[in-house]
């Protein structure tokens, strides 16, 4: 949102969301790229899903680096990041001045090591943990 206020431009990838995910809806300015109509929790992916899905995050990142955005957020990407080879994400090319802002609940040494900026949230309590389904507009 930062960005945006200051005339930047942001896109917004995220990975394991379909796109009935309610950011999308927020009208900030920020460009969303396309997501599957359905996308199932990696533990409930069959191989060839999980081969779809890993040629989906393929093209997903291939357009953010291919971009012009200021400020490219590829949200859940470290969790995504098991579909992919460790070659693959090693090789993502980020030294192209821009700014990238990484999440996921997952480490990927790959990308750490090459990081500039690492922000590590864990979770210590949460609704979820009571028995309280996903909300509308905090979870999803």
């Amino acid at each position: 949102m930062r960005a945006l206020g200051a005339g930047k431009t942001a896109l917004f990838i995220a990975f394991l969301k379909d796109n009935s995910s309610h950011e999308r809806n927020a009208g900030s300015g920020i460009v969303f790229y396309q997501n599957p109509d359905k996308v199932k929790f990696l533990y409930d992916m069959n191989e060839s899903e999980r081969g779809e899905y890993a040629a989906w995050v393929r093209r997903a990142l291939n357009y953010a680096f291919s971009s012009d955005f200021d400020i490219i957020v590829l949200d859940k990407l470290l969790d995504a990041a098991a579909l992919l080879d460790s070659r693959e994400m090693a090789e993502l090319p980020f030294d192209n001045g821009r700014e990238y802002i990484i999440t996921g609940h997952s480490r990927c040494g790959s990308l750490f090591d090459r990081a500039d900026y690492i922000t590590l949230m864990e979770k210590e309590r949460h609704p979820f943990d009571k028995g309280q389904p996903a909300r509308l507009g905090i979870e999803f």
